[in-house]
């Protein structure tokens, strides 16, 4: 099976921030980096539908420095000023992952397994699965 996707939980407050306010930066402690730019970052929102609540073509992943992070991205980030600082305490490079044409889902999917902290990679069937219940 390919990997065609990955997935990160995001706090339903800031899933908020990509629905509402158009951010389109996220920023997390574990690069799940054999992923390629036009494949899919999936929303698992982790607090409120703990669903899969939408998804966008990966623009940029990689990793980066905290103060480059704020640099490159300033206010596309869906983590303030500080809040980024205090996610990235002790950390010399965090994981960034720049999207775009993000798409909020119909109803939220289920995911068949548990999305954990680290986040997980998309793969075809689980894609599918996705695709066919998202609206």
């Amino acid at each position: 099976m390919d990997i065609v996707g990955v997935t990160h939980p995001v706090p339903t407050e800031y899933a908020k921030r990509i629905y509402n306010k158009g951010k389109t930066v996220f920023v997390g402690r574990r690069c799940l980096c054999r992923i390629h730019i036009g494949e899919k970052f999936v929303i698992y929102e982790s607090q409120g539908a703990k669903a899969y609540t939408g998804w966008a073509d990966i623009k940029f992943i990689g990793k980066m420095k905290p103060t480059n992070i704020l640099r490159n991205y300033g206010t596309n980030l869906m983590l303030n000023q500080d809040e980024l600082r205090e996610y990235s305490k002790g950390r010399s490079e965090m994981s960034v992952i720049e999207f775009e044409n993000f798409e909020k889902f119909s109803k939220p999917v289920k995911p068949d397994h548990f999305v954990t902290v680290a986040g997980k990679y998309i793969y075809e069937d689980e894609f599918g699965l996705i695709q066919r219940n998202k609206d």
